[in-house]
């Protein structure tokens, strides 16, 4: 099992009323009505990321740390959420197919 820790960025959205949070070293957010619900989703959607990207051998970006993250947001709220990720994972037939088509439809040379 290997365990992940990024930092994460908590954004309040007054005009929906709602919470985002954004893991600016892998470009993915979340969201939730609330703050709870906003980081939740954050850590289940970080364990998905971290599982499929483990399943298909692609690299995982390296975390920044806390204080990086905080030193470049300093009017912001920084947040630490972590994913454990087993190390034995094998892709699902559809996940396989997946990998399939990409590697045959996006990664060819012929352009």
């Amino acid at each position: 099992m290997k365990k992940y820790v990024y930092p994460v960025i908590l954004f309040a959205d007054a005009e929906n009323k709602n919470y985002t949070v954004l893991f600016p070293d892998l470009d993915i957010v979340a969201s939730g009505d609330t703050v709870e619900d906003a980081y939740l989703e954050a850590e289940a959607y970080l364990e998905s990321y971290l599982e499929f990207a483990s399943k298909m051998k692609t690299q995982i970006a390296h975390p920044s740390t806390y204080l990086e993250t905080e030193k470049m947001n300093p009017k912001r709220i920084v947040l630490l959420t972590d994913a454990q990720v087993a190390d034995d994972l094998v892709l699902t037939e559809e996940e396989e197919a997946y990998k399939n088509f990409v590697e045959k439809y996006l990664y060819t040379a012929e352009d």
